[in-house]
């Protein structure tokens, strides 16, 4: 997949309502009772602060969606979502079929569908990102013989920090919130070759903590495609490997809390400076011959 940010005009002033990119301090946040950032990820990946030329398509349209709640006992929560669209256009499926073609991997002609004058169609897109079952027949890619992993998914990771973004909250620290699985929007059931162009990750759930807990914070965002196929990520980008692929987009969502407010914040859509930390071979990890993936998806930071 790929990764940049192109901001159109329009859409700059809609995040900046939004409280998405702001730069001026945490105490002129906004309301996080619904806020949505919205993205593009192009192929190969693309420093969010670098232009991008209008002629160029982007190969995802996405929005990071965060809502914040009260729940009992004064306890302040977060949800948070990621939703990808497909542009489906046929200049867009044109695009969509030379930036992906990858001739040269073998099993790419069966997960494709052709139709009567042979031309590509759309894949599945929730099954084109989901790491569970398969392979190639409730999902695309699979095993890599070279590497004897299964690192074709994409997947969001979150960690919780301290107000300065540097001491890991001890909720995520060893067991941070992760999901690869990726579900059809507006449909309740499809195949491996329906055409579905939106897919939504699985919601997310963070606590903030009571009356008595910290009154501000930090959420890190990261969305990761963990097979690059030989795409090079930004030179800007973290050094450390994500899995033989790398980070597609990163946010960082600062909160506060006073008492008898509703929860403040901002989210910024900003170019990594620091890799996910996870060990994403190890969470892969399947039995041989297993269709099925071991890894252990956690959208809670609570367990009850």
């Amino acid at each position: 997949m790929r990764s940049a940010i192109l901001i159109h005009p329009l859409v700059t002033l809609l995040l900046l309502s939004l409280g998405c990119g702001r730069a001026e301090p945490l105490s002129g946040a906004e309301g996080l009772r619904s806020t949505t950032c919205e993205f593009n990820i192009y192929w190969p990946p693309k420093d969010p602060e670098e232009a991008v030329a209008q002629s160029v398509r982007p190969l995802l349209k996405g929005v990071l969606n965060v809502v914040a709640e009260q729940q009992p006992r004064g306890v302040t929560a977060l949800r948070l979502a990621v939703t990808l669209k497909r542009l489906s256009e046929e200049a867009d499926r044109k695009s969509w079929n030379t930036a992906l073609a990858y001739s040269n991997v073998a099993w790419m002609e069966e997960v494709r569908v052709w139709d009567a004058e042979h031309k590509w169609l759309w894949p599945n897109l929730p099954y084109l990102l989901r790491v569970p079952g398969k392979e190639r027949v409730e999902r695309y890619g699979g095993m890599d013989p070279s590497k004897h992993v299964d690192n074709d998914f994409a997947a969001v990771l979150i960690r919780k920090y301290d107000a300065a973004g540097k001491v890991e909250s001890a909720e995520t620290k060893d067991a941070p919130l992760v999901s690869a699985e990726w579900h059809p929007v507006g449909m309740a059931t499809t195949d491996g070759h329906a055409v579905v162009h939106t897919a939504k990750s699985d919601e997310f759930l963070l606590h903030l903590g009571g009356e008595s807990g910290p009154a501000r914070g930090q959420v890190k965002v990261w969305l990761i495609y963990a097979d690059f196929l030989w795409a090079r990520p930004p030179r800007t980008w973290p050094k450390a490997k994500e899995f033989a692929g790398g980070i597609l987009v990163y946010f960082e969502i600062d909160w506060e809390k006073s008492p008898g407010r509703p929860c403040q914040g901002t989210v910024r859509l900003k170019r990594p400076q620091e890799s996910t930390g996870f060990n994403w071979v190890k969470w892969v990890v399947r039995k041989p011959d297993s269709d099925r993936s071991e890894a252990q998806v956690r959208i809670s930071d609570r367990t009850d």
